[in-house]
């Protein structure tokens, strides 16, 4: 045997050699992807993982239209909230000099818009008197008494200072 048959055939056998390596690592990754397809197509009932995050994927869709109908149903209930009676303000006074304790009162109730009403009672010694006044964004057509005005002051900025917003996310 000559030099150059030695140097071919030490040359086929280390190509061999890589050749061998290189298909044994091909071979490693391929089980290591069989057993990672085997996770996706395991069995759970029957089904395939991917058959679960698809049915999980309608739930999602589900959960988000009922979320959705919650949220523009709190909206309607915020509208009407905000024409409710809510806001309240009692103002005590002493009507006339003679007369002593704070027994004549104005009393507001208003919705967030200033509308509602406003009830006032003057007592005197012999005799008392009630009045209600219709109150649209914050006017009356009859006059108002500085109590009634007070009264209707205080409920508003009252319900302003006390009352949050919330507004869900869409």
């Amino acid at each position: 045997m000559n030099r150059e048959t030695i140097v071919l055939i030490a040359a086929s056998g280390g190509l061999a050699a890589v050749a061998l390596a290189v298909a044994l690592s091909a071979h490693r990754r391929l089980a290591v992807a069989r057993r990672s397809l085997a996770v996706l197509q395991g069995s759970s009932n029957g089904k395939t993982l991917l058959d679960v995050v698809a049915t999980y994927g309608k739930d999602l869709q589900l959960f988000e239209d009922g979320l959705n109908r919650i949220i523009e149903r709190q909206d309607d209930l915020y509208a009407h909230l905000a024409s409710s009676v809510r806001n309240i303000a009692v103002v005590r006074y002493d009507a006339f000099e003679d007369m002593g304790g704070r027994l004549s009162f104005s009393a507001a109730l208003m919705d967030d818009h200033g509308s509602g009403l406003v009830l006032s009672a003057i007592s005197g010694r012999m005799e008392a008197r009630a009045y209600a006044k219709i109150i649209e964004e914050g006017e009356s057509e009859m006059g108002l008494s500085p109590e009634e005005r007070k009264a209707i002051d205080e409920a508003m900025t009252g319900s302003k200072r006390n009352r949050t917003k919330v507004k869900a996310r869409r």
